[in-house]
């Protein structure tokens, strides 16, 4: 779903390049900027799960040990 949001903005940003003017250009550096923090928020959720599913199977390992 992030990544639909972080394409959605990178065209976004491609429509509003094809605007022409200066701030066109503001508008496109900002949606940059944004999907490049929407990037690292995804990359970091990305690691929370992972780190989750790691906890999930050794949680697994755990109780079927005992």
């Amino acid at each position: 779903m992030m990544k639909k949001m972080i394409f959605v903005s990178a065209v976004l940003a491609l429509v509003m390049a094809g605007c022409a003017g200066k701030a066109a250009k503001e508008a496109e550096k900002a949606r940059a900027a944004e999907i490049e923090q929407l990037e690292t928020v995804s990359t970091q959720i990305d690691s929370t799960i992972t780190e989750i599913e790691e906890a999930e199977m050794k949680l697994d390992t755990l109780i079927n040990e005992l």
